[in-house]
């Protein structure tokens, strides 16, 4: 019995987050709500912990548990929160763990406004979300100590396109990308290719994989009774 749940911790963390916004600070996190547009279920407009963001960049971090993610940073004014901008193009990262793109640049029109980033994951369960409240300044570019890839990530730019708001869910773009955006965290070049599909909305896929997830669990409890 004490083997069973010892084993079984190891497993905790990746059981309990689809993904995690480290850098900057998030509006707020929920596992069970992290499907929900467009902030994971928290309020757009809270402003108790606001970030700088400098137009010149800023270093994005966020730790995924999924083997496979794309990525959308987006950014929109607080006046204005259905009225996205695309940071970089759609990112596609392979392996679970951290990413991190160290200097992800700002509108330059935007000096001075409040605003609010979206990072948007395209994940095998579905849609989730998380945001962080900011305001845009001049100055150089904002650093952290640490922004690497986990040692099994990689990363590369893909044309795929996000057209999501409060009515409407779904990508488009073809499944090639030709551009390295990180292995080492640094950025890259914009992409583009063709095709396009459809996703269904995060809340028609999440089930399915809960479910399999605590099969997979249910398999380990049974080796160690």
């Amino acid at each position: 019995m004490f083997l069973k749940s010892y084993l079984l911790l190891p497993l905790l963390p990746f059981a309990a987050a689809h993904f995690l916004l480290n850098t900057p600070p998030t509006i707020g996190f929920s596992d069970d709500e992290e499907g929900t547009y467009p902030c994971g279920s928290f309020d757009i407009t809270d402003r108790k912990t606001v970030t700088d963001f400098p137009i010149a960049g800023i270093p994005i971090s966020v730790t995924s548990t999924h083997p496979e993610d794309t990525w959308f940073f987006r950014v929109a004014l607080l006046n204005n929160t259905e009225n996205w901008v695309d940071l970089l193009p759609a990112i596609s990262q392979q392996g679970t763990g951290d990413f991190c793109n160290p200097s992800v640049p700002g509108p330059a029109a935007w000096e001075g406004e409040d605003g609010v980033i979206q990072i948007v994951a395209s994940a095998p369960d579905g849609y989730l979300f998380q945001c962080a409240a900011v305001k845009f300044v001049g100055g150089s570019a904002s650093m952290v100590g640490t922004c690497k890839n986990g040692t099994k990530v990689s990363a590369e730019f893909t044309d795929e396109k996000l057209v999501l708001n409060a009515q409407t869910t779904s990508t488009a773009g073809g499944p090639e990308a030709t551009e390295m955006a990180t292995k080492t965290g640094g950025p890259a070049t914009q992409t583009s290719a063709s095709g396009s599909a459809t996703t269904p909305n995060a809340a028609v896929r999440r089930n399915g994989g809960l479910a399999i997830l605590g099969g997979i669990l249910g398999v380990f409890g049974l080796l160690f009774i």
